[in-house]
């Protein structure tokens, strides 16, 4: 058990450190995305747009507010609102699991708040990926997907659309 945490804790540390070393390395921001699976979908994230990755933690729920709204959580003294999007893209609520990871977004686009994904797939390098037809208006991916050398279609997520949009800047119930 010991094993499988100091595990855990170096692969947390091992994705921290690329993500420090991108941000000190602008000329790799075009390239490198981090994978996730958000509700089925594979979804690509620009590092730049995240700070951490974080396992599953205790969410403190919020009363009267949308069920995609998933509450609050402390980390290391600060709270983030963390939000599913499983849940608003699909409204089904993401099975929390040992995969389960929490992401906090860049406090370039906004404080203080994280969404689930409902795993790591790992990073990707987003030139060797081929654009495909331009997708349905959502409230979280850029209009474009793309497809890898596997054949798997790709979205990636725009931060900057999710926390300015309409439907996710009135998180409380009406």
């Amino acid at each position: 058990m010991a094993t499988e945490k100091v595990k855990l804790r170096d692969y947390q540390q091992s994705i921290l450190d690329k993500l420090e070393m991108i941000r000190e390395d602008a000329s790799n921001v075009p390239s490198n995305y981090l994978g996730v699976e958000i509700s089925g979908r594979n979804v690509l994230i620009n590092l730049l747009d995240i700070t951490e990755t974080l396992v599953m933690t205790e969410v403190e729920p919020v009363p009267l507010v949308k069920p995609w709204f998933m509450g609050v959580t402390n980390v290391r003294g600060v709270l983030y609102a963390i939000n599913d999007l499983g849940q608003l893209l699909d409204e089904q609520a993401t099975e929390i699991s040992s995969n389960t990871r929490m992401l906090l977004i860049s406090d370039d686009i906004s404080s203080n708040i994280g969404f689930l994904v409902d795993r790591l797939v790992g990073l990707r390098n987003f030139e060797k990926l081929k654009k495909k037809k331009k997708t349905e208006k959502t409230v979280c991916f850029q209009p474009e997907r793309y497809e890898d050398e596997e054949g798997n279609l790709w979205y990636v997520l725009d931060c900057e659309r999710l926390v300015s949009s309409k439907e996710f800047e009135v998180p409380y119930a009406v």
